[in-house]
This record gives structure tokens, C-alpha cells and sequence, in this order.
């Protein structure tokens, strides 16, 4: 080996603070093929070309991901105890290196995490999107909590669920289990596991979801135009205005005249609007159209009760006005039969949801969305009394809806729910359990998918927290993949495997990281971004100086050429 040459460059770390660093690069002598050494020391501390180093990656990344710091936290952070100052584009740029380096590391343990895996995994696969514009899709380990892959696609469609799912399979193998939403992408995507004889299950409350769905969904949606239309929440808003101005000024002047009005009046009106404050559950558990139809049915014991006489002249205009609102909208009722359709399928559905065991708590955005089955051998005794009563319920189905050769338009909603459970009732029962050696359960897998949606649901939570604003659809779309494995270092049994400790993580990464790897190639891409790229490359180029439209040399209208319009050639 003979020197090259000697470099110099300034480095900044969290141990040593920011130095020069003096490299001597040596190549062979003999043979000019050979690779250059450089400073194996050095390549432990910082990538080669690179300023800053693995800790302080490593110290950005978990402050980003970890600790939910927004940008500005992590720069006077930086600043303020290790004396580094760092733009907030570079902190943005040493978090996608932070992820794609903890992405190859993922991948480089893979054999370690799967070797940890005792008695198999069950692979929860769920999609989450916003505006429609591409999903991120995420296969988790519902026994372990771990993320074991994650991309974006551009669509919940089979072929990119089934590459996942692939990708899943081959690092970590076959899971004892798996478990989904009702979609037919979703299906098409695991049957090739499923004809290997893995249990594919489907979600108890995406089913009851299902169901529900297809029972209130049109009633509820013409109850919905119809109050629209009808502007009858808005005329009550108006009159809840209104009555609000009567208490808080004195001697008000309104639309009743000039008087009192007691406050039991504006609770009226309030109570009708919304209730009693509680958030409701979302649909179809929930039917809030519905509920308000049923208050305003009951405003006239409400009056009687809550409003005892006298009554003043402004509080007897005030509910001749509200009667006449009501009034209004039960001639619009008159006209449809929505009401009484949605009266019809509510006990049904909910004796379904009644032998399901499906409390509120499993339900989504509800405050108990933690919620976890405490003893597994009490969940088993749950899953094989829910599968022996609606063996039942079946039976009792078929009494009440007699097989009809022909289809009918509106079917009776007990004949929707022996629809459903004809199609899905294999899918719901037959849940994996993990055994110890003395064969006590240890776990059973999960009834619901809400492993992966409340997963979703705390990583939007974090990155409101990270961005510091309430809106993030477009910054979900803009979010890596692998953005999704940072949760797994809130897990001590992953991190042990994966670095031994998160004060490891560094040298794990230098391990993992090419000297020459300059790129960052993280999966953040749109169903729509190539076609955007050729949006931007268009205006750019057919447009002068002056803001005139020109031609582009070599495109002709009407055919794609994408290749050219990529890589113009224009003087």
C-alpha cells in the first residue's frame, strides 16, 4: 500500500464537538482495480464525505421520531448543549438519513428478529390514505407490536398489498395468522398464503361495520339530503343565536320583541342540536342524523316539562317559531320513508353487534382505543362462545328469511345480515394461539385489525405533534414509509436485538451504511408524482420569458413521450 493523497475535513459529533479530520488515503501499488483505504476509524464515526456524525444522526432522528420534536426544538437543542448549529433543512436531511439507514438495518436483522419470533407471528396488513392520492400500507406483528414492513402505494390494489406481503414472508417467513379488512385487494393479497394453509381471518368490527354500512347507508344518506335541504339545523342555529342575545344584553330588541327569556328555552333549542354534549359514536354505530330527527319528535314534552308557565311573549314567539321548524321538517319526512328504514335495521344490527361482544371500547377514535384483551385464555372462552351464538343466530335467520329464488330491490335487513355471515362467517373464528412449554396460552391473536388502525391513529397524533399543525393530509402523503419503523424503537425487545441499546444505534448504523452512500432513497413518493414531474417539466419548458406558451421542440401533441420530455434537449 503507497499514499494517494491526505484530506482534510471538518467533522461535528456529539462527543467530540466539531474538529478537522486529517485522513490519509492509501491505494496498492501494484494493482490500480484495488479499492482506496481510508481511515477505518474515521468510517466509524462518519460516513465518507459527510459532515455530520452517526451520533448526532442518530440524536436528530430520535428527537424527530422519539421525543416528537418539532424542528426549531432540535436546532436550539443541538445549539444549546453540543454547540452545533444546524439549518432547519439540514436537520430535515439528517432525519431521511437517520431512515434509511434504520430501514437497512431492519432488514440486516431481520434473521435475528425472526429467530426471536418464538411460536410464529400474526400479521395484521392495513392500508391508510388521505385525499386519495396513494396510500401508506404497513404489515405489523399483532402479538409483538412491531412494524415489520411498510411502503407507499399508489392504491389499496392487490398487486401492491401482495409485494408487501412478499416482502413480509421473505424476511421474517410465514405468519401462524393473518388478519384484514373485508376490501377484495386486501383478499386477493393474502390468498396465496391462505392456499399454504395460513388462517386468513377477518376483522370482527370491520364485518359489523360492514353489515351496518350496507343497512343504513342509503336511508341514512336521503334522512341527510333531506335536512340539508330542508335548512332545518340551520334555521335552529339561527334561532340558538338569537335566544343567546335575549339572555347576555338586557332589553334586547329581536325578531320576538322586547323581553325576557329564560335560559331553559336556550338549553331547549341546545339540546336539540346536540344532545348532551357526549360525543357520539361514528357511523354506522352512531347515528346522528338519526338522534336528532328523535329530539326534535320529542320537543313538545320537552316544552311542557322545561318550560313551565307563564311563559313571557318573547318565549311563546320564540317556540311557535321552533314549532313551525319542526312542523316544516316533518312534512319533508312525510315524503320518504328513511326514518322508518333506519327504525327497521337498528335492532337488528344491533343484536348482531350485541353476540359479536363489540363494546365501544373496540370501536375506533373512542378514548378506550388502548383497550387489550387482559387474560388470553378468557379471550379464547369469548371467540368459541360469539362462534356457538351465531351458529345459532343462523339458524334463527333462516327461519325468519325464507330462501327467494329472485333478488329484491330492498331486502329485509335480517336478509343482509345472513348475506354477510353466509360470505364472511369462515373468516371470523379460528383465531392462532401462542403456547408456552407447558401449554399455558400466552396469546391469542387479536379479534379486530385495530392493531394497525390505532397504530395509524398515534402516528398522526405524533406527527401533529412533530409539525405543529392540525391539517396534515398532505404531509401524510409526503411522509416516508419508513418513517412507520421508528415506532418500533419504543420496543426494548426490538431495539436489544436490533443494536443492543439506543446508545448502540450509532455503531450499528456505521456498520450498515456504505462509505459511498451519498442518496437517501426513501419511499415518499404519490400515486400521482411522475405525472407531476412531467406537469412541472412542461410549464418549464413551454413557457419564454415574457410568460408567452411556445412550442417544445420534438413533442407532438397527443402522444406521450415521456422519455424525451424527461431529459429535453433545447438550446
Amino acid at each position: 500500500m503507497k499514499v494517494q493523497k491526505t484530506q482534510t475535513r471538518t467533522i461535528a459529533t456529539l462527543a467530540e464537538g466539531v474538529f478537522q479530520a486529517r485522513e490519509v488515503l492509501k491505494e496498492c501499488s501494484e494493482n490500480k482495480s484495488h479499492p482506496v483505504v481510508g481511515s477505518r476509524k474515521l468510517q466509524e464515526i462518519v460516513n465518507a464525505h459527510q459532515r455530520y456524525a452517526y451520533d448526532v444522526i442518530v440524536h436528530v432522528g430520535l428527537a424527530r421520531y422519539l421525543r416528537v420534536k418539532q424542528r426549531v426544538e432540535i436546532q436550539a437543542e443541538l445549539r444549546n448543549e453540543f454547540g452545533i448549529g444546524l439549518s432547519a433543512g439540514t436537520v430535515s436531511n439528517l432525519c431521511d438519513r437517520f431512515l434509511a439507514s434504520l430501514e437497512s438495518l431492519h432488514v440486516k436483522r431481520a434473521p435475528d428478529l425472526k429467530a426471536a419470533m418464538e411460536g410464529g407471528y400474526t400479521l395484521h396488513v392495513d392500508a391508510t390514505c388521505e385525499r386519495g392520492k396513494g396510500a401508506t400500507l404497513v404489515c405489523l406483528d399483532g402479538w409483538r407490536g412491531w412494524v415489520l414492513a411498510a411502503s407507499r402505494i399508489p392504491s389499496e390494489n392487490a398487486d401492491s398489498v401482495r409485494r408487501l406481503v412478499n416482502k413480509t414472508v421473505d424476511l421474517f417467513g410465514d405468519p401462524v395468522g393473518t388478519m384484514r379488512d373485508l376490501s377484495d385487494a386486501m383478499a386477493k393479497a393474502i390468498e396465496p398464503l391462505s392456499e399454504r394453509g395460513i388462517v386468513d381471518l377477518a376483522c370482527h368490527y370491520h364485518f359489523v361495520s360492514a353489515v351496518g354500512t350496507k343497512l343504513f347507508d342509503s336511508p341514512y344518506s336521503k334522512l341527510r339530503t333531506i335536512l340539508r335541504t330542508a335548512g332545518i339545523k340551520k334555521a335552529l342555529r339561527t334561532l340558538h343565536r338569537e335566544l343567546r342575545h335575549y339572555i347576555t344584553t338586557s332589553n334586547y330588541e329581536g325578531r320576538f320583541g322586547v323581553g325576557e327569556v329564560r335560559e331553559n328555552l336556550l338549553a331547549l333549542v341546545l339540546w336539540i342540536l346536540e344532545g348532551d354534549g357526549k360525543k357520539e359514536l361514528t357511523f354506522p354505530f352512531g347515528l346522528p342524523l338519526l338522534s336528532f330527527v328523535r329530539r326534535c319528535r320529542q320537543v313538545h314534552q320537552r316544552i311542557d316539562c322545561w318550560m313551565s308557565p307563564p311563559k313571557t311573549q318573547v318565549e311563546r314567539r320564540a317556540l311557535h317559531h321552533l314549532k313551525k321548524v319542526i312542523c316544516n321538517m316533518e312534512e319533508r319526512l312525510t315524503c320518504s320513508n328513511s326514518v322508518e328504514a333506519l327504525e327497521q335495521a337498528i335492532e337488528p344490527f344491533s343484536e348482531l353487534r350485541a353476540l359479536m361482544r363489540l363494546s365501544n371500547v373496540h370501536l375506533l377514535r373512542t378514548k378506550s382505543c388502548g383497550y387489550q384483551a387482559t387474560f388470553p385464555s378468557a379471550e379464547i372462552l369469548l371467540l368459541e362462545k360469539i362462534e356457538a351464538d351465531l351458529k345459532d343466530y343462523i339458524v334463527d335467520l333462516q327461519i325468519k328469511v325464507p330462501t327467494v329464488g329472485k333478488k329484491v330491490s330492498n331486502p329485509h335487513p335480517c336478509a343482509v345480515i345472513l348475506s354477510y355471515l353466509k360470505r364472511y362467517g369462515s373468516k371470523l373464528f379460528g383465531h392462532p394461539v401462542r403456547l408456552d412449554d407447558t401449554g399455558t396460552v400466552l396469546a391469542v391473536m387479536e379479534r379486530t385489525n385495530n392493531v394497525a388502525e390505532h397504530f395509524f391513529a398515534r402516528g398522526s397524533q405524533r406527527l401533529r405533534r412533530r409539525l405543529g399543525r392540525k391539517h396534515i393530509g398532505h404531509d401524510l402523503e409526503q411522509q416516508p414509509a419508513q418513517a412507520l419503523l421508528t415506532a418500533n424503537l419504543l420496543h426494548p425487545d426490538y431495539v436489544s436485538i436490533l443494536c443492543g441499546s439506543l446508545e448502540n444505534l450509532p455503531r450499528a448504523f456505521a456498520q450498515v451504511d456504505s462509505p459511498n452512500d451519498l442518496s437517501s432513497p426513501l419511499d415518499r413518493t404519490n400515486r400521482y408524482a411522475k405525472t407531476f414531474k412531467l406537469v412541472r417539466i412542461l410549464l418549464q419548458h413551454s413557457e419564454d420569458t415574457d410568460g408567452a406558451v411556445k412550442p417544445i421542440p420534438g413533442f407532438i401533441p397527443g402522444q406521450t413521450q415521456t422519455a424525451d420530455i424527461i431529459n429535453p434537449t433545447i438550446s
